[in-house]
């Protein structure tokens, strides 16, 4: 049967498959690695000195989707190398703006009032609404004159940045807190991150090469014939 090359479908050539497997080797050995054996040390270390890294639980689980999703990122801009500085600054931006979005929801909540005893603002979705809307809108319509900034991993880290934000609107402290689980998303984000992402760069890199050199050296060989 014949494999026909379409819009949807294409027939990938050998080189693509060996670097997008090589690729994706080098994603699962890291991704087993950090949920096996790196990231519980390094859990036990931070919740051992709990007193510098106070958190909600009183206990250290270091994110791993930070890191993650820098890959996914990555392959859904074509692995594309030049498209890293947009990936990590899209990342910073959208941290940002998770940030902003807990602390501006609060205030519409008129969560301090709450907890002082007074009457609050607004219920949460009222709150919420209005402030996802202008991000939203300024991440959309900031890519059509930024986008190294307000682009896919901007909107991307900004969602997912946001699923956990519900546990922290009704602490007293919550501010505080939140902005310290976007202090630890963000390191894990850039150091893990840049390792993985560097990673698949190298490797891209020097596969790439390698092919180059296969084909030049079949097409002398043909030549010489």
């Amino acid at each position: 049967m014949k494999i026909e090359t379409s819009e949807y479908f294409k027939k990938p050539d050998k080189g693509t498959v060996l670097v997008t497997g090589a690729i994706f080797l080098w994603v699962f050995i890291v991704n087993f690695s950090c949920i096996s054996f790196i990231f519980p040390v390094f859990d036990k270390f931070l919740t051992a000195s709990g007193k510098f890294f106070p958190n909600v639980y009183n206990s250290y689980s270091t994110p791993t989707w930070p890191m993650f999703f820098v890959t996914i990122l990555y392959f859904i801009m074509g692995n594309n190398p030049k498209k890293s500085l947009e990936i990590f600054c899209g990342g910073l931006f959208g941290f940002l703006m998770t940030l902003l979005l807990f602390w501006a929801t609060w205030q519409l909540m008129g969560q301090s009032a709450v907890f002082r005893g007074e009457p609050g603002l607004l219920e949460f979705k009222y709150a919420f609404i209005p402030v996802i809307f202008v991000i939203l809108g300024l991440i959309i319509m900031g890519g059509t004159v930024c986008p190294l900034i307000f682009n896919n991993a901007a909107f991307t880290y900004l969602i997912a940045g946001s699923i956990s934000i519900g546990k922290f609107y009704y602490t007293p402290n919550g501010i505080e807190l939140y902005t310290r689980e976007i202090g630890n998303n963000v390191l894990v984000f850039l150091i893990g991150g840049g390792i993985f992402l560097a990673g698949c760069i190298v490797i891209q890199k020097l596969l790439i090469q390698w092919l180059t050199a296969q084909a030049m050296k079949a097409a002398a060989q043909a030549g010489a014939k």
